[in-house]
């Protein structure tokens, strides 16, 4: 079945969506930029592409409060359906109950953009009704999204509207974005949030994980033993930032393209200012998705854990969340060098046992990077060669020249870099 359309309002949705944007039904939470340690060198076992750790710096965004849900999506979908831009092709049921009442019949579809709509969606599913990936999964994991064939209208089964919107494949997540401009986070933009300024460990209120703080494992032997999703913004307390759900619910979709060398390109190719990394891949075309699920183990929901999946696939256990930005992105393809020198704070400050430090050269430079006591005794020279201009970091691991471990207390860090002279103090806490 499909929706007819028509030149004209196809025109009017491009002009009207440009020029009046539409109101986004949901909740966005300002995030002060700032300059955190992203990745991680010691992940859990066969999770190499988390590191190298390496600094990044991101400026001013909003980032959605919750995951987006099922009753936020609907009215995306009839707004499309009412401009004519959907096609809607009829499916086989899931296979959620043996019981045929159960099987509503408004799951048996897939929900598509119409192919003459120009964008990254460009006939591409956006949403499947019925799918339920290999058989044999728990009911509640079904979508909850239903079809009227007679109204041509999309609703949410009741009591499933605060349920997150799965099933929703990248291309579904971008259009949804776009509608109401908005884009999808990076993944650089998505970990400094799960952080949220504290380097935590896990994007939970306090950085541990617990099944009072998240809704993981449930297929790993979780506290139920069952597999479902569970309402954002309700059971479970935020992260320092204000975001409910950074951890478990639903793997949540990137702007990126995933590369398991991307950090490294990052740091060959002085890409530390919002980092992007939007070159397809010339072999498996993959995204980015962050922040675990409901089915998977504790480490998955880790702020460093990378997940990449083909865009056009749909599961239960994968929503997003959007986000809003001024300021320009740097991909891979256009490097921008910092217009004056820069020499950040520490970060963490107070730190144990390691910490980094953010500089920026906008020209070549001899740089020397010095660590003393607060006597003035040299500790440490982290830094002393010359440099291309770019966005640099430098990490100390708390020891002296001849690699010993030094003593807690606070320390005096230099730069000199030119003209350029700087000198702060840091924490060292044992």
């Amino acid at each position: 079945m499909k929706f007819q359309f028509t030149l004209a309002s196809i025109i009017f949705f491009f002009l009207l969506g440009k020029a009046i944007c539409q109101t986004y039904p949901g909740t966005m939470i300002n995030i002060s930029g700032g300059t955190f340690t992203m990745g991680n060198n010691n992940p859990p076992f066969m999770f190499d592409d988390q590191g190298p750790e390496h600094l990044v710096t991101i400026n001013d965004f909003t980032l959605g409060e919750t995951e987006v849900s099922n009753a936020n999506y609907v009215i995306f979908l009839n707004d499309m359906a009412s401009l004519e831009n959907l096609v809607i092709e009829e499916g086989v049921p899931g296979d959620w109950s043996s019981d045929s009442t159960e099987i509503a019949n408004g799951h048996a579809w897939s929900i598509m953009a119409d192919s003459t709509l120009s964008g990254l969606w460009s006939g591409e599913v956006l949403i499947k009704l019925s799918d339920i990936a290999g058989g044999g999964q728990h009911p509640l994991n079904r979508c909850w999204i239903e079809f009227d064939t007679t109204s041509y209208i999309f609703s949410v089964v009741e009591g499933y509207e605060n349920w997150p919107a799965s099933w929703v494949n990248w291309y579904g997540a971008m259009m949804y974005a776009d509608y109401y401009g908005l884009s999808l986070p990076t993944e650089a933009e998505w970990e400094y949030a799960a952080r949220a300024g504290q380097q935590l460990e896990y994007p939970t209120n306090d950085g541990n994980l617990s099944y009072s703080q998240a809704n993981y494992g449930t297929g790993f032997g979780g506290p139920s033993g069952e597999t479902y999703l569970s309402p954002v913004g309700e059971l479970f307390p935020p992260n320092p930032f204000g975001l409910y759900n950074m951890a478990g619910n639903v793997s949540e979709w990137c702007l990126d393209w995933y590369d398991a060398n991307f950090y490294q390109t990052c740091i060959d190719n002085n890409n530390n200012l919002n980092p992007l990394n939007d070159i397809t891949p010339e072999d498996v075309e993959v995204k980015v998705l962050r922040g675990g699920s409901h089915t998977y183990p504790g480490p998955f929901a880790m702020s460093s854990h990378r997940l990449d999946t083909p865009p056009f696939v749909t599961t239960d256990h994968m929503g997003f969340r959007v986000a809003s930005r001024t300021q320009q992105l740097n991909s891979k393809k256009e490097l921008q060098l910092p217009e004056i020198i820069n020499f950040y704070q520490n970060y963490p400050n107070p730190f144990n046992p390691i910490t980094s430090f953010g500089y920026d050269l906008p020209e070549d430079e001899f740089v020397n990077i010095t660590i003393y006591d607060m006597i003035g005794r040299k500790v440490k020279t982290l830094v002393n060669s010359s440099q291309t201009a770019g966005y640099k970091s430098v990490q100390w691991n708390a020891t002296n020249d001849r690699n010993e471990p030094v003593s807690a207390g606070v320390y005096l860090y230099s730069i000199e870099a030119g003209d350029f002279r700087q000198t702060k103090k840091m924490v060292l806490l044992k």
